[in-house]
């Protein structure tokens, strides 16, 4: 720097481009002041110039710098490590998928979203929905996609794609702003996160899928009154793709199976129907053998036709009914229109033997409709013993034949013939059974009155 001829300017393009972050000057015997060359050419290139106008020891200076580095690599390998400990686990144990972005909110102290290439929310993690969600579909298509972890988009998001690497069904993304300084740390805990989420969705492998099991979610909340904010449904339901212009119709479907059993096929036939009307629609499962399907209705008109619409595409062989819901105008009156139509559709008469399922509203629940209002009250739990006692004592296996058999009896009516041909059974043979049937009970089943009081009491024992 003494030197009369030194190219100051060369010299800090030097340092720079080198990588230095700070050039530090000792002033003493042989530099008196900083040569005002050198002060132009590090305020040319913004490059930190530091005069030191008392003798220091460098060696310090040097053991300060090592130490933060050591600390800052050491500080890394900790997050590694506790990332792998905590996220790795999750994915081969088939976690759920906001058990893995909580933790990884946890990692980052960050929100974190998964969204399929459609970008539609599958799951999010930290902050509140209207805040992390705001806008989502636009924003998100502003960042783009890359083979690996990148960072861009105006607001400088962190992404990673997620699944198998030539089937890639979506990606994870830090909706903040990531500094050139954190960006390694977050980077370090979306890849873990990024590779367990994927591991735990083959081994899992929901017949919903993510959007449907989402979805499902979103209609949970709203039936248990969870999230009572009609904003944050909003911003969560158009970040999954529905978008109500007016009111929502409500319509839910009824699996033919048996509500222990797989309902995978009920999830997928109503998904595809209500896809196909290529109407704005949300689809979840409500409960096994139980889904939901709400619709973006703009008239009365639109809440009358879509529940026939969907039920015309649906096969009667996997759906036994639909129920349309009233049409709730807006977030706030959802629940109540669900709550409605889950009811009927739990306690809806079965029809069977259609190509299509009926459509079912709660004015035709009839006698159904009223012993499901007073299903809690004891008397009718007293009226059900006293009728079916006897059979309800049975062992299990002899206890639903025998209630299948007094079931096909009243279904003919009292119709000998027609009870016979309901069980495959020679008319001598189903005598004997009637005959079984009636000494158990101790009554008479060719009495009108006791035959109502027994399919009373059945229709209310199933409702059970």
């Amino acid at each position: 720097l003494a030197e009369p001829d030194t190219d100051f300017r060369a010299y800090v393009a030097s340092l720079h481009a080198s990588g230095a972050a700070a050039l530090l000057v000792e002033l003493g015997r042989h530099v008196s002041e900083l040569p005002e060359g050198l002060v132009q050419a590090a305020r040319a290139h913004r490059f930190p110039l530091v005069e030191l106008q008392a003798p220091v020891r460098f060696v310090e200076i040097t053991g300060t710098v090592h130490a933060r580095v050591v600390n800052e690599q050491y500080e890394r390998l900790s997050l590694a490590q506790r990332a792998h400990q905590v996220l790795g686990p999750l994915g081969i144990e088939g976690a759920s998928t906001d058990e893995i972005l909580g933790r990884c909110v946890d990692l980052t102290g960050r929100p974190v979203v998964l969204e399929d290439l459609a970008h539609r929310v599958l799951a999010f993690g930290g902050d509140t929905a209207e805040e992390v969600l705001r806008d989502w579909p636009a924003r998100s298509r502003q960042v783009p996609s890359g083979e690996g972890t990148s960072r861009g988009g105006p607001e400088q998001w962190l992404s990673i794609p997620v699944g198998p690497r030539r089937r890639r069904w979506g990606r994870l993304v830090v909706p903040t702003r990531v500094s050139d300084a954190a960006a390694p740390d977050v980077q370090l805990v979306l890849e873990r996160a990024a590779e367990a989420v994927t591991i735990a969705h083959l081994v899992s492998s929901p017949g919903e899928g993510l959007a449907g099991a989402a979805a499902a979610r979103l209609l949970q909340d709203v039936l248990t009154g969870q999230v009572a904010d009609d904003v944050a449904l909003r911003a969560r339901a158009r970040a999954l793709g529905f978008t109500p212009g007016g009111g929502i119709a409500v319509v839910v479907a009824r699996g033919t199976g048996d509500a222990t059993g797989p309902d995978t096929q009920l999830v997928s036939e109503v998904s595809e129907a209500a896809q196909a009307m290529q109407r704005s629609a949300l689809v979840g499962r409500l409960r096994p053998q139980l889904v939901a399907v709400l619709f973006d209705c703009p008239s009365e008109e639109a809440g009358t036709r879509l529940p026939e619409e969907l039920a015309g595409r649906l096969p009667g062989a996997v759906v036994a009914a639909v129920v349309a819901g009233p049409t709730a105008q807006g977030w706030r009156n959802l629940a109540p229109s669900l709550v409605d139509a889950e009811h009927v559709a739990s306690v809806a008469a079965p029809v069977s033997g259609t190509d299509h399922p009926a459509v079912i509203r709660s004015g035709d629940l009839g006698i159904r409709g009223l012993l499901w209002q007073i299903r809690d009250d004891a008397r009718l739990h007293s009226f059900i013993e006293s009728r079916l006692g006897p059979l309800l004592a049975l062992p299990a296996g002899r206890r639903e034949r025998a209630l299948a058999t007094l079931e096909s009896y009243l279904a003919s009516n009292g119709v000998m013939a027609s009870f016979a041909r309901a069980l495959h059974l020679s008319r001598a043979t189903a005598y004997e059974r009637l005959r079984s049937l009636e000494l158990k009970l101790g009554t008479d089943l060719a009495d009108a009155e006791e035959r109502t009081g027994l399919h009373l009491a059945l229709i209310a024992y199933g409702l059970g």
